[in-house]
């Protein structure tokens, strides 16, 4: 039977690449920076990718899509990482491996090895926009603002249209109260969400309220959440909507 990876995957052609290993035992997981390196031009396919290699990525990729119905998400994502490095050592041109065990690290709180298994993506595909858009979370995380405003500058030179890198850059210019230049950001994220809405686009349209109720426009702060209550109730996620936005933020808009 021909292998699938669990993602979607362009064409691309491949070198040669080497590096200094990537080890694994016991729970102690370190992850090495390559030496050496020929630079891909997309994501490597199934048919570019050893076998076993796809075996062991979809295998942590499965714990991952199925984590939340896991008693113990800690002890899962470190069964998912030894299958995402084992992954890695039967191909070290991996890249979706490599973006996931960094993943994985980041959702058990190990900012560290994950920003490396990014770095080592973009090393390895420096057009990568997951390793880019991941490692933008992770400074934002860590307040680092101004490494996070390059990594998702970065997203948005490898693909304009691409809304999210917008939204993340607005994220961090409202963190930072520079809200002129967050604004001019999150109302070119709503104007790509629109083209292709999806279920959260509800985020965006509050994430522009947001901005304009920090800057004192409880009209246009109203108007916006409003709509965000709306797309978040039509996409079935009325209580996300609640979690997100506080009590007295929307009593104070007349927002019920």
């Amino acid at each position: 039977m021909k292998k699938q990876i669990l993602v979607f995957l362009l064409l691309i052609f491949i070198d040669s690449y080497g590096q200094t290993g990537i080890y694994h035992s016991n729970g102690t997981l370190t992850v090495e920076i390559p030496t050496s390196f020929d630079v891909l031009y997309g994501y490597p396919n199934a048919n570019q990718i050893d076998s076993k290699a796809i075996d062991e990525y979809n295998k942590g990729t499965t714990i991952i899509i199925n984590l939340n119905k896991q008693t113990n998400k800690e002890n899962s994502l470190l069964k998912a990482i030894d299958h995402f490095i084992s992954s890695i050592n039967y191909d070290k041109k991996f890249v979706q491996a490599y973006d996931n065990l960094g993943k994985s690290y980041r959702m058990l709180g190990n900012y560290n090895l994950a920003k490396e298994s990014y770095e080592i993506s973009i090393k390895i595909f420096p057009s990568g926009i997951s390793a880019h858009q991941n490692l933008a979370i992770i400074y934002e995380k860590e307040k680092d603002w101004r490494n996070a405003i390059f990594r998702y500058k970065t997203v948005i030179k490898l693909q304009p249209n691409n809304p999210e890198g917008y939204y993340g850059l607005a994220n961090v210019y409202m963190k930072t109260s520079e809200y002129g230049i967050a604004l001019k950001n999150a109302s070119k994220a709503l104007e790509l969400y629109k083209k292709n809405p999806t279920n959260y686009i509800g985020d965006s349209y509050g994430q522009v309220g947001l901005i304009y109720y920090y800057t004192k426009n409880n009209v246009k702060a109203k108007e916006y959440i409003q709509i965000a209550k709306e797309k978040y109730i039509s996409n079935n996620l009325k209580s996300y909507f609640y979690s997100t936005f506080p009590e007295n933020m929307l009593k104070e808009l007349g927002i019920r």
